[in-house]
C-alpha cells in the first residue's frame, strides 16, 4: 500500500499534467494545495484578530486581552501555518498586523480564484473542499448525489479527476496574481526530503 506521501506525489503530478500552462510546476501545485488545507485555519485567525480589535474598541485592555488568548486565539487543531509566522495568538504587534493582512490578501485570492471557476462541478467542490473545509468523502458523496438541481450528480472517480482539474485553475490563478511568491518549500537541514512548506517571514521582531 503506498504511504500517503506517495499517494499525494503522484496526485501532484498528475495535476501538473493536465495543467494548462507550461509555467505552473510540480511546486506551484505544492503550494496551491497546501494554501488550499490551510485556508479554513487562515479565516479562523482573520476572524480572531478583527475579533480582538473589536474588545479593544470596546474598551477591554490589552491586558486583558492577553490573558483570554486561550480561548480567543489559539486553535484546537495542532497545525501550525508556518515556523516564521505565530498564527495561534492573538494579534496584537505591528507584525501580527502585518501577518493579519497577508492572510486576508491570500485567503481573497483563494476566494476570487475558486469562485471565478467555469465548470460548475469543479467550482463547487472546490467549495466545498476549499473554502468550507469539508472532508474528501463527505463532498463527494454530497456531488454523487446530486443536491443541487443545476449541478447533476457525478461518479466518484469523476469527483477526483474535476478536484485535479480544478487545483490546476487555482494554481494557474494564484500564480499569475503573485499569491504563490508569499509561500516558501524550505528545503533546509532537519526538514524531511520533500521539504517543509510555510509563508515567507514578512515582519521581523
Amino acid at each position: 500500500m503506498k504511504s500517503s506521501t506517495d499517494q499525494d506525489i503522484n496526485d501532484t503530478k498528475n495535476i501538473v499534467q493536465i495543467n494548462f500552462f507550461s509555467d505552473v510546476d510540480e511546486e506551484d501545485i505544492r503550494k496551491t494545495k497546501w494554501l488550499l488545507d490551510k485556508y479554513v485555519d487562515m479565516i479562523d485567525i482573520i476572524q480572531n484578530y478583527e475579533y480582538s480589535l473589536k474588545q479593544i474598541e470596546n474598551g477591554m485592555s490589552a491586558y486583558e486581552l492577553l490573558s483570554a488568548e486561550g480561548s480567543v486565539g489559539k486553535r484546537e487543531s495542532g497545525h501550525e501555518l508556518t515556523a516564521d509566522i505565530t498564527a495561534n495568538s492573538v494579534i496584537l504587534k505591528d507584525k501580527r498586523h502585518a501577518n493579519y493582512e497577508l492572510y486576508v490578501f491570500i485567503t481573497n485570492n483563494v476566494r476570487f480564484a475558486i469562485n471565478n471557476i467555469k465548470d460548475p462541478h469543479e467550482g463547487l467542490l472546490s467549495r466545498l473542499l476549499f473554502l468550507e473545509g469539508r472532508k474528501y468523502l463527505k463532498a463527494q458523496e454530497y456531488m454523487e448525489k446530486g443536491y443541487r438541481k443545476d449541478v447533476p450528480g457525478i461518479a466518484a472517480t469523476t469527483f477526483a479527476d474535476k478536484r485535479r482539474r480544478a487545483i490546476a485553475n487555482i494554481a494557474n490563478s494564484l500564480k499569475f496574481n503573485l499569491t504563490l511568491d508569499f509561500v516558501t518549500i524550505d528545503y533546509g537541514r532537519g526538514r524531511n526530503k520533500e521539504g517543509e512548506v510555510g509563508l515567507r517571514r514578512i515582519c521581523e521582531e
